[in-house]
């Protein structure tokens, strides 16, 4: 059984998801069920026939040693009042994980340019699509802020840095081609990584509750439309660009 794009595995699973974020945040299921219904209706404009992904296995080696290393740089954030640090050693502690991906990637020949960083017009506009409609509950809610729109842009600009090329790069990129470089299927894979990522958001918190592990899900399903993005355009940008307008609102 499929729905256009969809799975049966796809469906139970993000219903799964939706169940869930009903629960936590009502007003964001609504929003979240347009935007996968618009990435379904689009899927042809935004696939890419001409690029297949580069599988490896040592995409998933190098994702595990790389989220290792990132899990401790996150315990570290958290355990450390970073009150006292002077600009340049924050600026040395947000630029950890950007060198740490790509060098501890280099360890198993996991490179950048194994990637592919092209993005279309089309996909461009349904990337902005995606995140008015992702997004359109917070947006509503920024209408009664006084912030200034050079604001939005800076912090675009600086989640584009981090953490939008990090994850992309780690979950998108080498997690999701690791995985079918063992013959999962494109759509368990996108399944697995997008349940990781989601989980890995849990680290952020000091203490855990029901409703913080609820919560997850709004990052699992987010993490579930970067992934069917990349699997479809074959390419880390429509991801990176769409995660950085996320995380700047």
């Amino acid at each position: 059984m499929k729905i256009k794009c969809l799975s049966f595995m796809e469906l139970a699973f993000l219903s799964v998801c939706l169940i869930f974020i009903f629960l936590v945040r009502t007003k964001y299921v609504l929003s979240f069920l347009f935007s996968l219904m618009i990435l379904i209706v689009f899927e042809n404009q935004i696939t890419n026939y001409k690029v297949k992904l580069k599988k490896g296995k040592k995409f998933l080696f190098a994702f595990a040693l790389v989220l290792f290393v990132y899990i401790i740089i996150q315990f570290f954030f958290n355990s450390v009042n970073t009150d006292h640090f002077t600009l340049n050693q924050l600026r040395l502690l947000f630029q950890m994980p950007l060198t740490m991906t790509i060098f501890l990637g280099y360890l198993f020949q996991a490179r950048l340019n194994d990637f592919n960083w092209d993005i279309t017009p089309k996909c461009f506009f349904i990337v902005v699509l995606l995140f008015i409609l992702i997004e359109s509950a917070t947006i509503l809610d920024l209408q009664t802020e006084s912030k200034t729109i050079s604001f939005y842009i800076k912090n675009f600009i600086q989640k584009l840095f981090y953490p939008s090329i990090i994850e992309e790069v780690l979950f998108r990129g080498l997690f999701i081609n690791g995985l079918l470089a063992f013959n999962k299927r494109e759509d368990s894979a996108n399944i697995i990584q997008s349940f990781i990522f989601g989980i890995v958001h849990i680290i952020g918190y000091k203490e855990l509750s029901i409703v913080i592990l609820l919560s997850t899900s709004i990052q699992i399903f987010i993490g579930y439309i970067f992934g069917k993005i990349y699997i479809k355009t074959k390419s880390l940008t429509p991801c990176i660009l769409l995660h950085a307008l996320i995380d700047a609102i």
